[in-house]
């Protein structure tokens, strides 16, 4: 099976976990980057970052290093900002070929409301299988990070 980890991040937590997750799989990665960059102040990403989902924003996205029709299953990996989706992914999934290919999606959070986020990614996702919530390095739990990211491996490539 030829999969594809397709990610957004923007602080680097998923795409550290991105990454080993793409290696445990022997998977193809791709990082979406928007044309307009994001503000590079942790207080300005907050407002501009959450202002955007507020306002169902979608981006233009530079153009992709690999067509997700070439592969299998795509594996999703996104932050959860104002208990939802980034504007990056929902611009990604606008591509309805490439949404019925993902299959699991692993997503950070800082510790806010991750169900409301889920909620709102999952409908998006008509074939999604796995899910696997992970917490932000700051945050206190992010130590069963390494744990939960060895569990979802192990569901996506169907030994659990």
């Amino acid at each position: 099976m030829k999969r594809l980890i397709v990610y957004y991040s923007l602080s680097g937590n998923t795409e550290e976990a991105a990454k080993k997750i793409a290696e445990a799989l022997d998977a193809d990665i791709m990082k979406l980057e928007t044309v307009k960059k994001m503000p590079k102040a942790f207080l300005a990403q907050m407002l501009v970052g959450g202002g955007q989902v507020m306002m169902k924003y979608i981006p233009e996205l530079k153009p992709l290093e690999k067509d997700a029709n070439e592969y299998d299953e795509i594996i999703l990996g996104s932050p959860i900002w104002n208990s939802k989706g980034v504007p990056a992914i929902n611009a990604f999934l606008k591509d309805g070929k490439a949404a019925a290919k993902v299959t699991s999606l692993f997503f950070l959070s800082g510790g806010g409301e991750v169900e409301k986020g889920l909620a709102a990614i999952t409908k998006l996702l008509p074939n999604l299988k796995n899910t696997v919530s992970l917490l932000d390095k700051k945050h206190e739990l992010s130590k069963d990070n390494g744990s939960k990211i060895e569990d979802f491996i192990k569901k996506v490539s169907g030994q659990q």
